[in-house]
């Protein structure tokens, strides 16, 4: 009995493990670009943003967070809000995907004495992606991206404001990207 609990507490642990909650932050942008001279945005109007098919995420209230995280960031970095004339636009994507996790058991005995790990074990979970693109006001093509992704609470698949003003500084951390210059030597 006192192995069964050992292997089921090693178990949870590796789960924990396996499926934590941390934000991992990417971003990406067009090199061809020079990104300092973009100095006021705008949101891009809501038509022209993809269909808001996810109610759960895709809501008022979730956009009225995003928002607000999205303007105290730009605030912070000096770059105002201008409706009128613009430098660049921002939208937002989210998406939830299911995922699962299997974990083996632990080493161990089994009934017969033998050293083998007898199980697997399956965590279901989701993961969401919030994605913030930067977009010229003048010909709407991409200019930057950033995203973050994060294993999602499944008690509440609704996004707190914690959880998104987190993401958001995370992601908006990257931008402006310092510029990199690569040698072939």
């Amino acid at each position: 009995m006192k192995t069964k609990l050992m292997i089921l507490a090693a178990s949870f642990l590796l789960l924990e493990i396996n499926c934590s909650n941390q934000i991992r932050v990417r971003s990406d942008y067009d090199r061809d670009v020079n990104l300092t001279i973009y100095k006021k945005y705008a949101w891009l109007p809501y038509k022209e943003i993809e269909s808001k098919n996810n109610p759960l995420l895709y809501n008022e209230l979730t956009d009225k967070r995003i928002r607000k995280a999205v303007e105290l960031q730009f605030q912070a970095k000096g770059i105002p809000f201008d409706e009128e004339n613009p430098d660049f636009r921002v939208h937002y994507h989210i998406i939830v995907e299911n995922r699962s996790s299997v974990s083996p058991a632990p080493y161990g005995y089994n009934y017969s004495l033998y050293w083998m790990r007898s199980q697997m074990y399956v965590y279901q979970y989701q993961e969401g992606t919030l994605i913030i693109d930067l977009m010229d006001a003048k010909n709407n093509n991409l200019i930057w991206r950033g995203w973050a992704t994060e294993v999602l609470n499944n008690n509440y698949p609704e996004l707190t404001e914690k959880e998104i003003a987190e993401s958001v500084y995370e992601i908006l951390k990257e931008f402006p990207p310092k510029r990199e210059y690569f040698s072939l030597f």
